[in-house]
């Protein structure tokens, strides 16, 4: 995070570092109708120690990651499965009650000035609703199913879907639906660009949206270009399918 000085308002730290929105808002800061004021000013009217909140706020670290590093192609499959859980779908729980909270104050607010938010709230829901409902299947079905694959190299039983190959036509057109709206979200919000008077709730909210944009283009192509190709190729390996 970029040094903050006395004169900032806490509106302008947020439109720098729109991560610092959810910090303010477990400290109940109104950085939006009350974004005018300074972080000193505000700590003083709360009652909070100036020095702990700025603390708080330069310790904010990068939500990314740089996966520039990473050689997803080496990785074994139990790795690989291990990080898309860790990284994505963790990342995924952690996130969507804020990002849903943004949606919904924008859309209740200015849903009469901007038409487009309404097909930007409904297109979210039903994001948020298909990914909550998509990860339990992929932690509880396949990602159990790959961990055994590559462990014991055969298996003595079928699974009770047959081939992986069935699950994962699931997995796949679920993906292409996430992708679909992503697309949708991307052409209705100008990709993700604030409108000239955009509230700091607005711009938290986009910044949010291509936050999870981003983040779902990578945990999708790990999945499809390199974890479900491979588990299909190990079960045709080691498992004869009748």
């Amino acid at each position: 995070m970029e040094h903050i000085t006395n004169q900032q308002t806490v509106g302008e730290i947020v439109k720098k570092t729109p991560e610092a929105a959810s910090f303010f808002r477990k400290l109940d800061i109104d950085f939006c109708c009350g974004g005018n004021l300074t972080l000193k000013s505000v700590c003083e009217k709360k009652g909070l120690k100036y020095e702990d909140v700025l603390k708080g706020l330069t310790q904010l670290s990068n939500k990314g990651i740089d996966t520039k590093q990473l050689n997803f192609e080496e990785m074994s499959l139990s790795f690989l499965v291990d990080y898309i859980y860790n990284v994505h779908h963790k990342y995924l729980y952690e996130n969507l009650p804020e990002i849903h909270f943004f949606v919904d104050k924008v859309y209740n607010k200015h849903k009469e000035k901007y038409e487009w938010l309404s097909e930007l709230h409904t297109l979210y829901i039903e994001l948020e609703k298909d990914l909550i409902g998509h990860m339990p299947k992929e932690e509880n079905i396949l990602f159990p199913y790959i961990k055994e694959l590559e462990s014991k190299k055969a298996l003595t039983e079928k699974p009770f879907f047959g081939t992986v190959k069935n699950p994962l036509v699931v997995m796949n057109e679920e993906h292409d639906r996430a992708g679909e709206i992503v697309h949708r979200l991307r052409i209705i919000t100008n990709n993700y660009t604030p409108v000239a008077d955009a509230c700091n709730s607005h711009m938290v909210m986009l910044a949010n949206l291509k936050e999870l944009d981003d983040d779902l283009i990578q945990h999708i192509h790990l999945e499809n270009n390199i974890l479900f190709p491979k588990i299909v190729d190990l079960e045709q390996k080691f498992i004869s399918i009748n």
